[in-house]
């Protein structure tokens, strides 16, 4: 289960789609397996805009779940098998309900902790700035020995349903990033081996700073010297956000260049809200997202492509712009950030969250379930796929911690000030 606020830019211009609520099979007739999957495997294949990717094979994944799924008796039995189908998919924007209550927490809203699989090791790739992990000394290149008691591996497992060998390096990595963020709202064991030894760690859960971050402003603004600064708080899906944000950028209108923060937008939000903050870097209408809907195509042989363009607002802002992207940069967060590149700022930062797609809600009359899934492609106007874009100046790793801020310090020096403080 991924993204909390589950407000994701659509091709509808600014609407946002209600998520509906977890429903009943429409009747009363006994529970059948083979119809719920029928329905499942049909808006996989005709809706879902990333069945079929680089490192993840979806009829694979079909042929594996399929005499499983058809032997569910109850439709609660149906649903946590494609449930535990869709995290092979390693996409934090396929998201099957409802969630149970001790199903994995949200990612990578309620997470703090990315992870790889690299050369037969599970370890630490970023840790979150403010989080408990960072805090009790998690850092990355940490090797992760257990999780809860396991063995990462068999943490894996259990999420995905499948063995190791048979899954991707990009699977295994998402697996392991949803078994470091733990079940919802429940503390954490960790036991990893960093530089000084081995750490056994007990951690809270991460939806504490989830929560704590949608209780703050939606964002926070300084001037460093001749630079402003505008940190967003996961607050893209918030309309107050258009009037906030021109609120903050009024006062450094003056600065030689301005920083925007959007490493802390794991939630994604709106086309709206994207729009209302590009507007003001713009002097005429330029496009910053390009969507393909590769459903048309499927069921009809007609192919949908069409552009998304942003308007000027005042007030402009005239000086260099450096947009920063990270790990926990999601879904329109991502948007944001090729945007801004499309017309023209430079980026920092590094591989963003890749929530794939524009966000549509679903029901499965048969099974009762509800799912989120992109639904459409989207793309850079240069035609990179959203997900594959990284920032042009790569820092890995992104985040702040104890020793600073990368990102901000490979920022100000290419800015040329000597500060680099975050």
């Amino acid at each position: 289960m991924v993204c909390a606020l589950a407000l994701y830019g659509a091709a509808r211009a600014g609407d946002v789609p209600a998520a509906p609520a977890a429903s009943a099979p429409a009747n009363a007739r006994t529970f059948d397996a083979r119809r719920a999957w029928s329905e499942w495997t049909q808006l996989l294949t005709l809706d879902y805009g990333y069945f079929q990717r680089q490192n993840v094979d979806g009829p694979t994944i079909l042929a594996h779940f399929a005499p499983l799924a058809v032997t569910a008796t109850t439709p609660a039995e149906f649903v946590a098998l494609i449930q535990q189908m869709a995290r092979n998919f390693a996409d934090p924007h396929l998201n099957v309900g409802p969630a149970a209550p001790d199903g994995p927490s949200l990612v990578p809203t309620a997470s703090d902790l990315d992870g790889d699989w690299v050369g037969g090791l599970f370890v630490i790739r970023e840790v979150r700035t403010d989080s408990d992990a960072g805090r009790q000394g998690v850092a990355p290149g940490d090797v992760v020995l257990s999780i809860d008691g396991r063995a990462p591996a068999v943490a894996v497992e259990s999420l995905l349903g499948r063995p190791i060998g048979a899954l991707s390096r990009e699977q295994v990595a998402f697996g392991l990033t949803l078994a470091l963020a733990g079940a919802r709202d429940r503390p954490r064991h960790l036991v990893v081996r960093g530089r000084s030894g081995i750490h056994e760690l007990a951690l809270r859960n991460a939806g504490e700073q989830a929560r704590a971050v949608a209780a703050a402003p939606a964002l926070t603004s300084q001037r460093d010297g001749s630079v402003g600064i505008i940190r967003f708080n996961n607050s893209l899906g918030r309309e107050d956000t258009i009037t906030a944000f021109t609120s903050a950028l009024e006062p450094l209108l003056d600065t030689r260049a301005l920083v925007i923060d959007l490493r802390n937008t794991p939630s994604g939000g709106t086309t709206t809200v994207a729009r209302g903050v590009l507007g003001h870097f713009v002097s005429r209408e330029r496009p910053y997202q390009v969507h393909v809907v590769p459903g048309e195509a499927r069921r009809y042989g007609v192919p949908r492509k069409f552009v998304e363009y942003v308007l000027p607002i005042p007030p402009f802002y005239r000086g260099r712009v450096i947009v920063l992207g990270g790990r926990w940069t999601g879904s329109m967060g991502e948007g944001v950030v090729i945007g801004f590149d499309a017309i023209g700022a430079q980026t920092a930062g590094s591989p963003m969250g890749r929530l794939l797609g524009a966000m549509f809600h679903e029901t499965l009359p048969e099974s009762g379930a509800t799912v989120e899934l992109g639904e459409e492609q989207l793309f850079h106007v240069n035609g990179t796929p959203r997900e594959k874009f990284a920032p042009r100046l790569r820092v890995e790793p992104a985040e702040a911690g104890p020793l600073g801020d990368p990102t901000m310090q490979a920022v100000m020096h290419a800015l040329g000030t000597s500060q680099g403080r975050p």
